[in-house]
């Protein structure tokens, strides 16, 4: 039984990598028959994986039982034992049968569907919609921490109760047919943007990293990371900066980051005397830009794009310098802590020699560079990541002496099959689930109701309002996953920045941005959290330094809608001139926060340095020359 349902959950691992590959390249199905079958796929993986577990918990739980002797009491207990799991077993089956079920139902009857407008043709048709909501509901709670379903929950519920509510924000009540109708019949519910872009762009970059990682470039990865910054004083904690920059620009996850590369550098750096707090502050903040780092940005940056109607390459080229900015900021943080600390750098025994790093490095870079090389043909993403995919299978089948690897590359890409599947999967889940968040806030109109709010507690003052954006985006970071946390802080505070006359790519940048910081940012912060778990360390220590590693970083978004130069527009002379202030903030902040500019310093030091850094974030050259002054003055004297 066991190996059958594995057997099941491989057979929906490949053919969802194969409906993802082929998707972008052929379009072969309209936009709802390929949803529903992204979804279909979701269920198959999630609830599949369920049935497996189920079926091994339950073996494992009958052998142990065979060593317990069965007392006069314990047979009821032993019965229940024995029962539950069947219960669970069936109950995952149904989910399985019901999940995959309807979306095939919606597959197979999509023209149909699509002709009725948002309009049940009787009970069974609702039925089938709150079942689906719920399934996906379920479908994510599993996955993730239980804050998203169990919000995609309560706003159903305020989408059926909400016209209970007195004042402002109540809205129209809605009958059961109504609803359903709105929420799984319609590109607007549950079919809506979110799920279309998982199902067009983000799954197949999901299998392409799976693809890239299990064929050796994973191994590409931390050679190129090690050769160039372990050897530097506080080496290892720079490799994890430039491995979870590397990283990170395929994974877009600061999670999947910190498990893959913090698996790697958290024990190298405990084993070099650095601290179970710092070896994994320095991790969780290294991963979480990686978020942010181009070419391949988190999932949310395809639907910044999609939202802001925007080519996804210029995106990424707008979000360079942010990027670049984000990853100085945690590089001099550590630099300057090491140097305070006396942590050394890797001995250079322990360095990869340059020739196998170089092969191990071409095992990433070539896909990277056709990847690249598609995109700036003219090329959609997808199109690209298609044939930087094709790329990677090949060089599944050779050594990194370039020799023919035989039937073992067919390992290696069961494996990525599996690992791709369950994180697109995953992905998948999230989106869904927040799909519904969205629908039931353009469904009632609450976004506007907030918006409003906001603009009156802020009274039309751009920094306030930014001010108070910023802190819904960390808020629901805490909660949700970056790509939800974004969408629902975007659909409340973007159009107030909009109206405050912020162009409409610069205010979501601003708000994807601090949905990401929210990665560290206690009290509920997923990124420290595993690092803390992998390190051993306490996490709310770990939180705060890995704050101050990269505190200079939360003032970038602030720079960049207020000198949107920093965004690569405008003249070469004014990029020139935010790229210097930026550049001298984020010193003079991370080396007063660390308390090192050049020796150690005491508090009024370091104030001096912190108001240095601050002095630069003023659009004035006569103040950043003036806030110049007492760096200099302090490294001579």
């Amino acid at each position: 039984m066991v190996k059958l349902l594995q057997g099941g959950v491989l057979l929906g691992s490949l053919l969802f990598a194969l409906f993802q590959l082929l998707l972008p390249v052929y379009a072969f199905l309209p936009t709802l028959q390929a949803r529903a079958m992204h979804l279909l796929f979701m269920f198959w993986i999630i609830f599949g994986g369920g049935l497996v577990a189920k079926v091994i918990g339950g073996a494992e739980r009958r052998v142990s039982e065979k060593d317990v002797p069965l007392s006069q009491n314990s047979g009821r207990a032993l019965v229940s034992t024995r029962l539950l799991p069947k219960i669970g077993f069936l109950w995952d089956l149904f989910l399985f049968l019901a999940g995959v079920g309807i979306s095939l139902y919606v597959f197979l009857y999509a023209e149909g569907i699509n002709e009725q407008y948002g309009v049940p043709t009787g009970w069974g048709q609702t039925v089938l919609a709150f079942l689906f909501l719920l399934l996906v509901i379920e479908a994510t709670r599993r996955e993730i921490q239980p804050a998203l379903p169990i919000l995609a929950f309560l706003f159903l519920l305020y989408a059926l109760f909400g016209h209970l509510i007195p004042g402002t924000f109540g809205h129209p009540q809605y009958d059961l047919p109504t609803l359903a109708g709105q929420m799984f019949l319609t590109t607007g519910g549950i079919w809506g943007l979110l799920v279309g872009v998982s199902a067009d762009v983000i799954a197949i970059f999901v299998f392409f990293g799976a693809l890239m990682f299990a064929t050796g470039g994973g191994t590409g990865f931390m050679r190129l990371s090690i050769r160039l910054a372990g050897r530097f004083s506080g080496g290892p904690a720079k490799v994890a900066t430039v491995a979870s920059a590397l990283f990170g620009s395929i994974s877009g996850s600061a999670s999947a980051n910190v498990a893959t590369t913090g698996a790697f550098t958290i024990p190298m750096m405990k084993r070099l005397k650095y601290s179970p707090e710092v070896a994994a502050a320095v991790e969780a903040a290294a991963s979480t830009g990686g978020q942010i780092m181009p070419p391949i940005m988190g999932a949310g940056a395809f639907v910044l794009a999609e939202l802001t109607e925007t080519p996804y390459l210029q995106v990424a080229f707008r979000s360079l310098l942010p990027a670049l900015f984000y990853f100085l900021a945690v590089g001099m943080g550590i630099h300057f802590y090491a140097k305070r600390k006396g942590y050394v750098g890797l001995p250079r025994e322990e360095l990869p020699a340059w020739g196998e790093t170089v092969r191990s490095s071409l095992f990433f870079l070539i896909p990277f560079g056709v990847l690249l090389a598609w995109m700036i043909g003219g090329y959609t993403p997808q199109y690209a990541a298609f044939w930087a995919s094709l790329v990677t299978v090949v060089f599944a089948f050779v050594t990194e002496d370039f020799r023919w690897k035989g039937w073992e590359a067919l390992t290696q890409l069961k494996k990525a099959v599996l690992d791709g599947a369950r994180q697109a999967a995953v992905i998948a889940s999230i989106s869904a689930c927040a799909q519904i968040i969205i629908a039931v806030i353009a469904l009632t109109g609450l976004g506007v109701k907030i918006s409003s709010f906001i603009v009156s507690v802020s009274q039309g003052k751009l920094f306030l309002s930014l001010v108070l954006i910023a802190l819904t985006s960390i808020v629901l970071g805490m909660q949700v996953p970056t790509t939800a946390a974004y969408i629902m802080a975007v659909v409340i505070g973007g159009p107030v920045l909009v109206n405050l006359g912020i162009p409409p790519l610069v205010a979501h940048l601003f708000v994807f941005y601090f949905a990401i910081l929210s990665a560290i940012t206690p009290p509920i912060c997923g990124a420290v959290f595993i690092a803390a778990g992998m390190a051993g360390s306490d996490w709310f220590k770990t939180a705060l330094l890995s704050m101050r590693l990269c505190f200079a970083a939360f003032f970038i978004p602030f720079v960049f809608v207020y000198d949107q130069a920093l965004l690569l527009r405008g003249g070469v002379g004014e990029i020139l001139y935010v790229v210097a202030r930026t550049g001298a903030a984020t010193v003079f902040l991370s080396a007063g926060l660390m308390k090192y500019w050049r020796k150690e310093l005491g508090i009024v030091r370091s104030g001096l340095l912190l108001a240095a850094g601050a002095l630069q974030l003023v659009p004035s050259l006569w103040v950043n020359l003036l806030g110049a002054v007492p760096p200099v003055l302090l490294w001579l004297f």
